[in-house]
């Protein structure tokens, strides 16, 4: 019996976890941040940007607001 109460109450545990709001866990950090060379301006690329492929990326963001929430600005190309 105090078994079944082990086992019940780690159940529990496992199921009742809070999974947050701003969880990207199952996120794939596909949008690339960068810093200019010439002014520091801050730039994100999305995949398909004319300079995503050549982007060195100095932060990665799962969503494109999540980028602007941490000063980019959307690639022009």
């Amino acid at each position: 019996m105090r078994n079944i109460i082990l086992v019940s109450l780690l159940l529990l545990s496992a199921c009742s976890s809070n999974v947050s709001d701003t969880d990207t866990s199952g996120c794939d950090e596909n949008i690339k941040g960068n810093l200019t060379t010439y002014n520091g301006e801050k730039i994100y690329h999305v995949p398909g940007g004319q300079f995503y492929d050549v982007t060195d990326a100095e932060e990665m963001f799962c969503t494109e607001e999540e980028a602007e929430e941490a000063g980019y600005r959307k690639s022009m190309r």
